[in-house]
């Protein structure tokens, strides 16, 4: 038993010793391979010659001037935009358009005016009916009225010729009666025919005034008569609703069968050109621009930029956010609507950028890369930040230095 023992402490023993020769070995191995044993070696000789630099397109990082704008918010809007109303309290009875239809208008001499919507008009109608057959009366008493002065002034005439001849056979009885041809009495007789004679002149005088008044105030019912029917049918044409200008129906704000009332907004209508940007500038911008002056307008939506001209500027300031209205009219363009969200550009002076050709510039994901040809003839890569565009070129934030050389592919 004691032999086995001392023979398994022997057979541990070697196996130690081979582990600690198999450590040592590696170890001696591990430092000769650090030390270049197992490299081969370069000969001594000239250092091999640099390749040459690659040829490639550069542009050198150029510092510009630009002015500087400040953004102000706005929205565009047709520069005519109308709120198509009715003008009398009715029933709406029919409508005949409908939103993003085109319209003809009163300005448009080419065609009529397109009807938008009809209105319940029995009532007006009756009402014309009434007026017209009250005008006709007072024309049928006008008629009469007229016969009636007539015959007053045949009246008239016949009772002058009457007084004439009693007239002149009382100055002859008189002339006899001093002649002592004719007695008193007959004297007397021809006296008072003659004054008969006068007073039935004197009547029908007054029976011709009378007449006349009556036609004068026939003539001012006849007028009044006139008027009524006139606005009755005014009242009966604002039944039909028209389009008041060529355009396009942007919104119904009606229904068949709703009530319209003076006022009362039916649709909204607006040019089909002519669309303008409506901004609120700072009262302090207010001094930096003016009227006619050219502007830019960015349209985020569209992520373009369009050439404007400053049309109006509201000569009034609102006091709760100290604005003022501007507007600025813009180019016809199909891509612009009504409602857009745009940024006005207010100059404010000028600024200095480093800028590089768009194309220089590399996307990798989110990140912007350029190409930088380094003094040495090598290529290195940048990654930079990028501001503004302008005409083929992008500024650079960060990231370039000025007349390094950036690479054009």
């Amino acid at each position: 038993m004691s032999a086995d023992s001392n023979a398994d402490k022997k057979h541990a023993a070697r196996k130690e010793v081979v582990k600690g020769v198999g450590v040592v070995a590696l170890l001696i191995v591990l430092m000769m391979w650090l030390a270049g044993t197992f490299v081969k070696k370069v000969e001594p000789g000239l250092p091999a010659p640099k390749p040459q630099p690659p040829k490639v397109s550069t542009q050198k990082v150029e510092r510009q001037v630009y002015p500087l704008t400040i953004d102000q918010v706005g929205t565009v809007q047709a520069q005519t935009e109308a709120r198509v109303s009715s003008r009398v309290m009715a029933q709406v009875k029919d409508i005949l358009v409908k939103e993003g239809d085109h319209v003809s208008g009163g300005n448009d001499k080419s065609s009529t005016s397109t009807i938008m919507a009809l209105l319940q008009d029995a009532d007006i109608k009756a009402r014309l009916s009434q007026a017209e057959a009250q005008r006709d009366a007072v024309e049928r008493g006008q008629e009469a009225a007229k016969a009636k002065l007539g015959a007053a002034r045949a009246q008239v005439e016949a009772a002058r010729a009457n007084r004439e001849l009693t007239l002149a056979d009382y100055r002859r009885y008189v002339d006899l009666h001093r002649s002592e041809a004719a007695t008193g009495q007959q004297v007397e007789q021809a006296k008072a025919q003659k004054d008969t004679a006068e007073a039935r002149l004197a009547a029908a005088i007054q029976d011709v005034r009378a007449a006349e008044s009556d036609i004068k105030r026939i003539q001012a019912q006849q007028e009044q008569a006139e008027a009524a029917v006139a606005e009755t049918r005014i009242m009966l044409s604002y039944t039909v609703i028209r389009a008041p200008f060529a355009g396009k129906v942007i919104k119904k704000l009606v229904d068949v069968g709703d009530m319209a009332a003076p006022g009362q907004p039916l649709f909204l209508l607006e040019t089909a050109s002519d669309l303008e940007l409506h901004a609120f500038l700072s009262e302090s911008l207010i001094p930096r621009v003016d009227l006619g002056q050219e502007m830019e307008v960015h349209i985020d939506a569209l992520n373009r930029t369009f050439p404007g001209v400053l049309r109006e500027i509201t000569p009034k300031s609102d006091p709760s956010t100290r604005t003022v209205l501007v507007k600025v009219t813009l180019p016809p363009d199909p891509d612009l609507v009504n409602g857009l969200f745009g940024r006005l550009g207010v100059p404010y002076g000028k600024y200095e950028a480093l800028v590089v050709p768009i194309k220089a510039v590399r996307e990798v994901g989110q990140l912007s890369l350029v190409e930088v040809l380094g003094a040495d003839g090598t290529l290195q890569r940048r990654f930079v930040t990028l501001g503004q565009t302008h005409d083929g070129l992008v500024e650079v934030l960060s990231g370039l230095q000025e007349n390094e050389e950036v690479v054009i592919p």
